[in-house]
C-alpha cells in the first residue's frame, strides 16, 4: 500500500479529538478543525482506499480517488448530516462518488462501475464490514486490542492468553468484556 495511507499512531491523551464520535468529527472538520480531519484521515483513509481499488482495479487511480474523496471531505464536511445517515456510510458514499468521477476522467473500463448484482453487494457488503471493524478496533486501547486479536484471530482461549501475556485470568475476562463494550460503541458510531 503507498505510504501515503499510512496509520500515524501519536498516542493522544484522554478526552482528545480521538474519543469524538465519526458524527462530531465530521462536524469538526465542517469548522475547519485540521486536527478532526486528521483523525478521520487515520481512522478512514485505508477503508476509503479500498473502496476505490475494488471500484478501479488500478492503484494509482484509486489513490487519486481516495485523495479526492478526502479533499470532498474537508470541503463538504458541514454539509453531513446525521439524521440522514451514519459518518462511515456519508465517507464511504464520497468515496464511490470520486472513484467514479476518477473512472469518468481516466476512462476506465465500464466493468468496473456497473450496478452491483446480488452476489457481489454482498461481497461488498461484506468487504466494508469488515473493514470497519478494523477500523473500530485500531480505536481501542493496545491492552483490549492485545487479547481481543489473540481471542477472534488466533482463536485462542481466554486461559491460553493469559498464559500468552503472563497476565492473570481475570484481567484478560476484563479486558476482553471492556473491549467488546467500547467496540459495539465504536461500531454503534460507524454504523450510525
Amino acid at each position: 500500500m503507498p505510504g501515503a495511507l499510512t496509520r500515524r499512531t501519536d498516542a493522544v491523551g484522554p478526552g482528545s479529538l480521538t474519543d469524538q464520535s465519526d458524527d462530531q468529527l465530521l462536524g469538526l472538520v465542517g469548522s475547519g478543525d485540521r486536527e478532526a480531519f486528521r483523525i478521520l484521515w487515520d481512522r478512514f483513509g485505508v477503508a476509503l482506499y479500498t473502496i476505490c481499488v475494488r471500484r478501479l482495479s488500478d492503484q494509482g487511480a484509486a489513490e487519486d480517488a481516495t485523495q479526492e474523496a478526502f479533499t470532498s471531505v474537508w470541503r463538504r464536511a458541514s454539509t453531513f448530516d446525521p439524521l440522514r445517515g451514519s459518518a462511515a456510510g456519508w465517507l464511504f458514499a464520497v468515496a464511490r462518488n470520486a472513484a467514479a468521477q476518477v473512472a469518468r476522467r481516466d476512462k476506465a473500463p465500464d466493468v468496473n462501475l456497473m450496478v452491483l448484482d446480488g452476489e457481489e453487494a454482498a461481497q461488498d457488503e461484506a468487504a466494508l464490514t469488515r473493514m470497519m471493524v478494523h477500523a473500530a478496533l485500531a480505536r481501542l486501547p493496545e491492552t483490549e486490542r492485545a487479547v481481543l486479536e489473540l481471542a477472534y484471530f488466533d482463536d485462542l482461549s481466554q486461559s491460553q492468553i493469559a498464559d500468552h501475556l503472563s497476565l492473570p485470568l481475570g484481567t484478560v475476562k476484563t479486558r476482553v468484556r471492556s473491549g467488546l463494550r467500547r467496540l459495539s460503541d465504536y461500531l454503534g458510531d460507524i454504523r450510525g
